[in-house]
């Protein structure tokens, strides 16, 4: 078999159609449950890699918590809390997320704060000084199509509720 320039060529286009009807194909969105829990993870990374604004991305203009904080309080607290401080580690468990509508989330989960290098939960109490919370609230699909948290309630959580 000869190998042609327009042999070549052909076989280039048709790779390239390929690749491109790959990448335009419609994908399939998350359901609602996944897309708020995969939203929860990535906030809870960006805090741990100190990117404050990576996580009030992921926070309405129009959050409110039910101790009156606005979007811009949380946002002072975030910052104070994890650009100080050498090492901070954040672990999510028990996340649990209800669909309410498909366009609203109800969401509870704990976050566990710690300022250590440990890699896992176990080690982080060894040798660490942490503190952990139980997040409740509400997420929605805003018009922009990304999910954000509209509402929230804290509670500092006692060690024994972490066992």
């Amino acid at each position: 078999m000869l190998v042609t320039r327009s042999r070549v060529v052909s076989g280039m286009a048709a790779l390239v159609a390929a690749a491109l009807v790959l990448y335009l194909w419609p994908r399939e969105e998350p359901g609602v449950k996944d897309a708020v829990t995969r939203r929860i993870i990535a906030m809870t990374r960006a805090a741990e890699e100190k990117d404050v604004g990576g996580v009030m991305d992921s926070v309405s203009e129009r959050f409110k918590t039910t101790d009156g904080w606005s979007r811009q309080d949380v946002h002072r607290i975030l910052a104070a809390q994890v650009l100080r401080g050498q090492w901070v580690r954040i672990f999510t468990t028990d996340i649990e997320v209800h669909e309410v509508t498909p366009t609203q989330a109800e969401f509870q989960a704990r976050f566990i704060f710690g300022r250590s290098q440990a890699d896992k939960l176990e080690d982080l109490a060894r040798d660490s000084v942490m503190s952990a919370y139980s997040i409740e609230g509400i997420f929605e699909k805003e018009a922009d199509g990304e999910w954000r948290v509209m509402k929230a309630k804290q509670r500092q959580l006692d060690p024994s509720e972490l066992l």
